[in-house]
C-alpha cells in the first residue's frame, strides 16, 4: 500500500509562529494602531489574508494600505529560516525519502514564503507536492488544500501533521489521520487522532 506524509509548514517544520507574531505586533506598535487581535492564538493556522482580515476588521481600504506597507516592513525584517528549522526535519523527511514514502507539504502561508523556506534550508528536493492556502478560494480550516495535495501525491494511504486548531480541523475534514505537534504555547489540538513532541516520532508510525 503506497503511503504519504502532507506537513503544514509553520508551527510543524519550522518554528516560526511566534516570530511572525510578534513581527506583525511590533509593526503595529511603531504605526501606533491597536490591532484587531494582540492573542497569539488568534495569529496562528491563518492565511496572510485571513490575519489581516482580523487585524483590521472593519476598515478595507486601512487594510489594504496597511498591508502594503507591511510587506516592506517584512522585507527589512525578514525571518531566518534556518534557524527556526526543527533540527530534526531533515532527518525525518530523509528517513521518509529512503521508505518510498510520498512527502507533500500543504501549508496556508504565502507562496513567496513557503518558497523562501524551501530555498533557505535546502528543503525543496525532499516534498513531492508543495500546495499554498492563498491559491485556494479558502484554506484551512477548509479541507480543500488537503484533498488537492493527497490528489496530487497518488497515495492510497495518508497522515497529516499539524499544529493548528485550523490546520487540525482541515486535515481531519479530509479524512486524514491527524497527527498534532505540541507547540511551546498552549494551543487545543484535542480534535487531532494523536499528539506527539517529536517529529521523529513519525517514523515509527508509517
Amino acid at each position: 500500500m503506497s503511503k504519504g506524509v502532507i506537513f503544514d509548514m509553520d508551527g510543524v517544520l519550522v518554528e516560526s509562529e511566534e516570530f511572525y507574531y510578534q513581527r506583525r505586533i511590533r509593526f503595529f506598535e511603531e504605526k501606533g494602531i491597536v490591532p484587531g487581535s494582540d492573542n497569539l492564538l488568534d495569529h496562528v493556522g491563518k492565511t496572510d489574508r485571513g490575519i489581516w482580515e482580523m487585524l483590521i476588521p472593519h476598515d478595507s481600504h486601512l487594510r489594504q494600505a496597511l498591508h502594503k506597507e507591511y510587506k516592506t516592513y517584512r522585507e527589512a525584517h525578514p525571518i531566518d529560516y534556518p534557524d527556526v528549522l526543527r533540527k530534526e526535519v531533515p532527518e525525518v523527511l530523509g528517513a521518509l525519502k529512503e521508505q518510498n514514502i510520498k512527502v507533500g507539504l500543504a501549508s496556508s502561508s504565502a507562496r513567496k514564503e513557503i518558497n523562501q523556506m524551501l530555498s533557505a534550508t535546502g528543503l525543496a528536493p525532499a516534498f513531492d507536492y508543495v500546495l499554498s492556502g492563498e491559491e485556494l478560494k479558502e484554506s484551512k480550516p477548509n479541507p480543500e488544500i488537503y484533498l488537492k495535495t493527497a490528489s496530487a501525491l497518488g497515495c492510497a494511504d495518508y497522515l497529516a501533521v499539524e499544529d493548528s486548531v485550523l490546520g487540525i480541523r482541515s486535515a481531519k475534514a479530509a479524512g486524514l489521520y491527524t497527527v498534532a505537534l505540541k507547540q511551546s504555547y498552549p494551543v487545543d489540538q484535542s480534535e487531532s487522532d494523536i499528539v506527539i513532541t517529536d517529529l521523529r516520532t513519525l517514523l515509527n508510525m508509517i
